[in-house]
């Protein structure tokens, strides 16, 4: 899939990456994993509202984006989940 010629791919990476930072703990710099799996929810139903059916592409492409990021693979394996179920 590609890109949409806007700037909507930036502005949801700017929301996950936001979301992301607020599931860390400032103790030790160890995540809460709770919260941050909560915040991955949130994303994922953001992009599944946004995309619709193309939301695991999306997830996928976000991820691509981010290799390093824990967060970003929880966002697209929720997504999937949701998917799969769905």
């Amino acid at each position: 899939m590609h890109e949409d010629e806007g700037s909507t791919p930036d502005k949801l990476q700017a929301m996950l990456d936001v979301i992301a930072r607020s599931g860390l703990s400032t103790e030790g710099g160890q995540a809460d994993f709770g919260r941050l799996r909560a915040d991955a929810a949130k994303a994922a139903s953001v992009l599944i509202e946004f995309y619709g059916d193309a939301a695991l592409e999306r997830a996928k492409l976000i991820e691509r984006r981010s290799p390093q990021s824990y967060f970003a693979r929880m966002v697209t394996a929720e997504v999937g989940r949701r998917r799969r179920g769905s």
